[in-house]
């Protein structure tokens, strides 16, 4: 391969999963989804047919209170932070050729993500997020079709770098990723509830190929591991989120635990788990040890606690001077 495509195809992280657009709400309680036969648990998520999506989308137009649209999506935010921070990003996904779709790639590349490995046909995957006053939160995902047409992706120059995955709610989003991991090195993964619900059994094939693994306390207890067995599969690290009671991360021969960030006003929560995964993984990739990559990822997600959306991601500059700070407070 020439050296200049080369360097073009190679990224400091290159996520991989759904691209959705997600549509904020407010109700004053989870459980009036009930009126539409969902139950809805605090950090819960779904995936629904559009048929059904539109519906309960109606019924929050009537029923809710209208907060903010951007984009989403577990590794497309964590990309879209990263790449915020000033780290080389690629994303391999797909979108509609629908104005939601045009709204998910403007803002990527307004932090400068490279859009060459997304596909723009079909219809855009979207996803309402539905607050209570308490800011728990429940997502619901409507697939689009635009995840049917991933596997052109196999046939290109696959870029390089390290990938982080995240969840496709459709199937043929699932078989891509399985596709995918045979040609590509170990990736960094999370789940979500989604994947999780899949199985252990079915999980296998991801988890096989795992460096770093980031999961919940909810999540492990439904998979009915112990974070020993993920570590046993040559899982090098697991970083388990905790919510309001920080995080952990375990390694064959050490435990951390860091305490969550104090923060005076919850906002929204929806990508706070999104945003710790990018600042673990700018930790790590700066030569940070377990102890601060763990610190710097709380950090990011509590910050993000005090906007919707995107907007509460820690800017670049908020970044750099955290990391400076972590660089002065002892050994990396």
């Amino acid at each position: 391969m020439d050296e200049n495509l080369n360097d073009f195809l190679r990224f400091d992280f290159i996520g991989c999963g759904a691209l959705n657009w997600d549509i904020f709400f407010e109700l004053e309680d989870l459980q009036i989804l009930k009126e539409k036969n969902i139950h809805a648990s605090p950090g819960g998520e779904i995936a629904l047919e559009r048929k059904d999506f539109i519906e309960v989308l109606n019924f929050l137009e009537k029923r809710g209170n209208f907060l903010f649209e951007g984009g989403g999506g577990s590794a497309a935010n964590t990309l879209y932070a990263l790449s915020l921070w000033g780290f080389k990003g690629s994303f391999l996904g797909a979108v509609g050729k629908d104005p939601f779709g045009k709204k998910v790639l403007e803002e990527f590349s307004s932090v400068g993500l490279s859009l060459e490995y997304i596909i723009e046909r079909g219809t855009t995957s979207l996803a309402l997020i539905v607050l209570s006053p308490a800011k728990d939160r429940f997502i619901l995902v409507s697939p689009g079709d635009a995840e049917n047409y991933l596997p052109v992706l196999i046939e290109k120059n696959l870029p390089k770098g390290d990938y982080h995955f995240s969840s496709f709610a459709s199937a043929p989003g699932r078989h891509f990723q399985v596709q995918l991991l045979t040609q590509i090195n170990r990736i960094s993964f999370d789940p979500g509830r989604i994947y999780v619900s899949l199985g252990w059994d079915d999980l296998l094939s991801w988890l096989k190929a795992t460096k770093y693994l980031f999961i919940t306390e909810e999540e492990l207890g439904l998979l009915k591991k112990a974070p020993d067995s993920l570590l046993n599969l040559g899982i090098e690290k697991v970083f388990l989120k905790q919510g309001k009671n920080g995080a952990m991360v375990f390694t064959k021969d050490k435990v951390f635990k860091k305490p969550s960030l104090n923060v005076d006003k919850v906002v929204d929560n929806t990508g706070a788990g999104d945003y710790f995964n990018a600042g673990v993984l700018a930790g790590i990739s700066l030569g940070f040890n377990e102890d601060k990559a763990l610190e710097l990822g709380i950090y990011a997600a509590g910050m993000s606690l005090r906007d919707y959306g995107r907007r509460g991601c820690l800017d670049k500059r908020e970044f750099q001077n955290y990391v400076s700070l972590l660089k002065l407070t002892g050994k990396l």
